[in-house]
């Protein structure tokens, strides 16, 4: 566990006793979870006494019932209120690889905050940097631990517009490649609009959760703090909708890409028609003089070979003028 107290607009490493902000990993919980003893003491956990840590918790909160709802809640954005404390889960998002986005569990007491992390993504120092460096860039902070979220959230938003620009780009190079040669980009589709599905429900439920946040501590909000939260949540709107948008963008490639097979489709079914239309005729006279029956005509003479010859040109020349003129075969 490290501590940290709020001094001149940023959190500095300190004391655990003259801590406001607490911050411990995933690891730690899972392996405090393992080791505190279960005994039944007048309502309370009865916790190892070598166990700094747990010590510390032993008046203030239920540690065993916590461990489980902090383990639970980093599965998803969310905000839980409950008589003692609120908690409070975000996501980190890595552009790069969605298996490395992290979660972010927060407990908000009255007097101080615990910020759970998960120590195989990232440290304690890091996240406190980010926080430290988006502290630096308000004129007041009066409620410094009920910001968090936002200077998590403001940071972590730094480079999303510029990743959402990035996936538009993909989009209009795969709409260009698309009148210039016909290979299937049902992958790409299928891919970038996962990728703006999971962006649209992460820009969402952030904005759900802030408006909750801000209703819920409203008496405790100072004017600057909300003013903070109203902006990140205007800024997360338009996020959200730009997501939308390239959602939108997507489907409009995807049904074009399924009009022009549509099309092209139909362009070959229209060649083997016309194609059946013009050798019909002929085929037939074929079957006709293929039987060589006695009393055909034209089998004594001499120029039933070349009228038969004449007779097939002129059809064949008939019904391409035809099909011409008519506009069939443009």
């Amino acid at each position: 566990m490290t501590s940290y107290r709020f001094e001149n607009k940023k959190f500095i490493a300190t004391d655990n006793d003259a801590g406001s902000l607490y911050c411990l990993s995933f690891s730690e919980v899972r392996a405090y979870q393992k080791q505190q003893s279960r005994v039944q003491m007048d309502g309370d956990i009865a916790i190892n006494a070598g166990d700094d840590l747990l010590q510390y918790f032993k008046e203030t909160i239920h540690f065993t019932q916590l461990a489980e709802k902090l383990l639970t809640a980093k599965n998803d954005t969310y905000i839980g209120h409950y008589p003692d404390y609120t908690l409070l889960s975000l996501t980190l998002k890595d552009h790069e690889d969605a298996e490395k986005n992290e979660a972010i569990v927060m407990v908000l007491y009255e007097d101080y905050s615990l910020l759970f992390y998960d120590d195989l993504l990232s440290t304690a120092d890091q996240h406190i940097h980010h926080i430290n460096r988006v502290f630096s860039q308000l004129s007041e902070i009066s409620v410094p631990n009920l910001l968090i979220p936002y200077a998590l959230i403001r940071h972590d938003l730094l480079t999303d517009r510029a990743f959402l620009r990035d996936i538009e780009s993909t989009i209009l190079e795969l709409e260009i490649a698309l009148t210039t040669q016909l290979k299937n980009p049902q992958n790409t589709i299928l891919n970038l609009r996962k990728t703006l599905s999971n962006y649209k429900h992460y820009y969402l439920s952030l904005i759900d959760l802030f408006e909750d946040m801000t209703e819920d501590y409203e008496e405790l909000l100072p004017q600057d703090a909300d003013l903070n939260y109203q902006r990140l949540s205007n800024k997360l709107d338009r996020l959200y909708k730009y997501s939308v948008m390239l959602s939108e963008y997507v489907s409009q490639v995807n049904d074009r890409y399924r009009a022009q097979i549509d099309l092209n489709l139909n362009k070959t079914m229209k060649t083997f028609t016309i194609l059946s239309a013009i050798f019909l005729p002929l085929t037939l006279i074929v079957g006709w003089y293929g039987m060589n029956f006695e009393g055909m005509p034209e089998l004594g003479s001499k120029y039933g070979y070349l009228y038969v010859i004449g007779l097939s040109v002129t059809i064949l020349t008939g019904s391409l003028l035809y099909i011409k003129k008519r506009g069939f075969w443009d």
